[in-house]
C-alpha cells in the first residue's frame, strides 16, 4: 500500500561539530532549494566552539532550527540523537560537510511519494565517478549484503556514508533504540536497518539518483584510527548471520582495506600508534582476509611492534630502501 505523503513528511537533520565554513555551505546549498515542502532543517550542535546560532541567524531562514549539546557527547550519539529529535515521518541525515545537489530535495520528495509504507530507508546515491549505485529493493539482510559485496559498481565507503541516507522513522521505530545501545560502533545511523533487515520488518530501497556532492575530509577531526576501532566493534550487534555472511558482513562495513590501513600508517595519516592497527586487525580484518593476506599483515605488525625494528623500518621506508620490498607487504 502506498502512503500520502503530506507536505510536512520530511525534515532535514545535520550533526555538527566544529565546522563553521562547511556547515555554511550545506546550509546554503540547502535553502536555495525550494524548501516549502519540508518540516524544518535540525542542526545538531555538539558544543561547536563558535556560535551557530549566529551563524543560522545570517541566512534569515525560519525553518532552521538549532539544537545545543552541553557538551561534546561525541559524533556517534550526536549522530544517533537524529532519530530521537525527529518530529516527522521521514527525515535526511546529513553530514555538515558535504553539499547537496541543487534538485535533491525535489528527488527525494518524489521517492518518498512512490515508497510503500514498508521502506525503513532509501539510500540515494553519491556524485563522484567512481560510484554509480544501481535502482533496486531489498527484503532482508543477506540481500544487503550481497548489494554491495557483489557490487563493483560501488566505492568502498558507500555503505556508512551518511548524506545519503532518508529515513522513516515511523517504519523503524522498534529499532531506533539500537542506535544508541551500539552507537560505539560511530555507524549509529546504519544499526536500525540492520536490525530491522535481519528481522524481515523493513524494506530498504536503493535509488540511482545522487542527491550529494562528495567533499573530502578536510582533516577537522575525522580519524580513521577512531572510527576503524568503532567498526571492529560491528560483531558485538547480534545478527542471524551463517558463518559466510558474518565474514562479508565485516568486509562491507570496513571503509577502508586493510592495505589502505597500513599505508596510512607508513605515511602517518591520521594513523600513528601500531596498536591501534592491531585492534582493528584483529577485531575484523582477520576474520575475512585470506592465508596469504594474513601473513603479510602479521610480518608487518611484528616489524612495527618492536621499537627497534619500527623505527629502523620506518627510516627505511621513509628513504625508499626498502621499497620494493614494503611494496610487496602492502601490494
Amino acid at each position: 500500500m502506498t502512503q500520502n505523503y503530506t507536505s510536512q513528511s520530511l525534515s532535514i537533520i545535520i550533526p555538527t561539530y566544529n565546522r563553521r565554513d562547511q556547515l555554511l555551505n550545506q546550509l546554503n546549498s540547502i535553502i536555495s532549494q525550494d524548501i516549502s515542502a519540508i518540516q524544518e532543517i535540525l542542526i545538531l550542535d555538539n558544543n561547536s566552539n563558535y556560535d551557530v546560532y549566529d551563524l543560522v541567524t545570517t541566512l534569515k531562514c525560519s525553518k532552521i532550527r538549532v539544537i545545543k549539546n552541553s557538551l561534546n557527547i561525541k559524533a556517534p550519539i550526536n549522530i544517533a540523537n537524529a532519530f530521537y529529535h525527529c518530529k516527522t515521518q521521514w527525515f535526511w541525515l546529513l553530514s555538515d560537510d558535504d553539499e547537496s545537489k541543487p534538485d535533491s530535495l525535489t528527488n527525494i520528495i518524489d521517492e518518498i511519494s512512490q515508497c510503500s509504507e514498508d521502506v525503513g530507508m532509501i539510500k540515494f546515491a553519491i556524485d563522484r565517478p567512481e560510484s554509480k549505485q544501481k535502482d533496486t529493493t531489498v527484503r532482508t539482510l543477506q540481500q544487503y549484503i550481497d548489494f554491495y559485496y557483489d557490487s563493483s559498481h560501488l566505492r568502498r565507503g558507500d555503505l556508512v556514508f551518511i548524506s545519503t541516507n532518508v529515513y522513516n522513522v515511523c517504519r523503524l521505530k522498534d529499532y531506533i533504540p539500537f542506535a544508541f545501545e551500539y552507537s560505539y560502533t560511530y555507524i549509529p545511523h546504519l544499526i536500525p536497518i540492520f536490525k530491522g533487515l535481519d528481522e524481515k520488518k523493513i524494506l530498504v530501497k536503493f535509488s540511482s539518483i545522487p542527491i550529494v556532492k562528495y567533499i573530502p575530509p578536510r582533516g577537522d577531526g575525522y580519524s580513521f584510527a577512531t572510527v576503524g576501532k568503532g567498526l571492529s566493534t560491528l560483531s558485538h550487534i547480534p545478527l542471524n548471520l551463517n558463518k559466510a555472511y558474518r565474514k562479508k558482513f565485516l568486509d562491507i562495513c570496513m571503509s577502508i582495506t586493510y592495505t589502505t590501513l597500513l599505508k596510512k600508517y607508513v605515511r602517518n595519516d591520521k594513523i600513528d600508534d601500531i596498536d591501534d592497527i592491531r585492534i582493528i586487525y584483529d577485531n575484523v580484518y582477520k576474520y575475512y582476509l585470506s592465508f596469504h593476506s594474513k601473513i603479510k599483515i602479521t610480518l608487518f605488525l611484528t616489524l612495527m611492534s618492536s621499537p627497534f625494528l619500527n623505527k629502523i623500518t620506518m627510516y627505511m621506508i621513509k628513504n625508499k630502501v626498502t621499497k620494493y620490498i614494503i611494496k610487496g607487504i602492502l601490494k
